[in-house]
């Protein structure tokens, strides 16, 4: 890691009066996991249209692996891979018939040996004959995948690959996407609305909402274990707060209306055992990131 694969500058897509895109700016390094988070309308298919020259932007720039992607489009694109919304596939036809089409279509050679290498890695094994209208939504999404990887890109792009998937086909595009990442050194750009879903895959993250970027930064950072928010329902809250007041856990309280704190996860367990020591009934308890707080704030309004 450490080298940029994709830096952005300044990025604006605007539609007559409507901004879809506001003046974002990000760099994604090599060899990482980088999630997009935000709700519909976000921007965030925008913004990877305009990063495959789908559409053009209305300011900024876009350089990747080291180039300006205007005027470098055919030399760049040939080098990535992607996914926008659902997979097309011909479903009347085969797997591998699926695949040799797209071949085609990229100007690339197939040979069966290496489609069974490609069907293998994302799950497909043995299910390269049957119909694609056979397969299951989290098949369908695998051979999406595989038809991105067809030109095995250094450079993959993902919009939204786990929406109406099962847990199982959710698993399985999670532990898909952490395999090209970590044993391929893959560098992947992957959309959700799910801030878990971003959470178990990304080693960076960028919140993008109404096409403006609102934070970005490591995940493991933003999502500080230190800065949980935990809510505890008791039976009698003003008792709760009397017994409280002027110990350790007063200091990280930050609402008295609903008894919210906000502290290192590692210290529920003494916070919940001190309640019942004195005879507090916990009824309740729930927990949060804090910036899974932001982010609900910001996106349910």
């Amino acid at each position: 890691m450490g080298q940029n694969i994709v830096e952005v500058e300044g990025l604006s897509k605007s539609y007559k009066s409507f901004q879809a895109v506001k003046n974002i700016s990000f760099q994604i390094e090599r060899g990482s996991v980088y999630g997009f988070l935000g709700q519909n309308g976000a921007g965030k298919s925008t913004t990877m249209r305009m990063l495959l020259s789908l559409i053009q932007p209305t300011a900024g720039k876009i350089n990747i692996f080291g180039k300006p992607l205007q005027g470098n489009e055919k030399d760049i694109l040939k080098n990535i891979g992607a996914i926008i919304e659902k997979p097309e596939t011909y479903g009347y036809l085969s797997g591998y018939d699926n695949l040799r089409i797209f071949s085609r279509i990229f100007k690339l050679p197939t040979y069966k040996k290496d489609l069974d290498v490609l069907l293998e890695k994302v799950g497909l094994k043995g299910r390269g004959n049957d119909k694609v209208k056979s397969y299951s939504q989290g098949m369908k999404q695998r051979m999406g995948i595989a038809i991105a990887l067809l030109n095995d890109p250094e450079f993959i792009i993902l919009d939204e690959p786990t929406n109406g998937l099962d847990p199982q086909g959710i698993s399985d595009i999670r532990n898909l996407i952490s395999h090209f990442s970590k044993n391929e050194g893959k560098t992947i750009l992957i959309s959700s609305h799910l801030l878990n879903e971003i959470e178990m895959v990304a080693d960076n993250m960028i919140i993008l909402h109404k096409g403006e970027k609102i934070v970005e930064g490591k995940v493991n950072q933003l999502l500080d274990p230190a800065k949980t928010i935990v809510q505890i329902d008791t039976a009698d809250l003003n008792q709760t707060l009397n017994y409280i007041r002027n110990t350790q856990w007063e200091k990280l309280l930050i609402s008295e209306n609903e008894l919210l704190f906000e502290m290192n996860k590692s210290n529920i367990p003494a916070l919940i055992k001190y309640l019942i020591e004195k005879d507090i009934e916990v009824l309740n308890i729930k927990s949060k990131h804090s910036l899974e707080n932001y982010f609900l704030k910001l996106t349910n309004h």
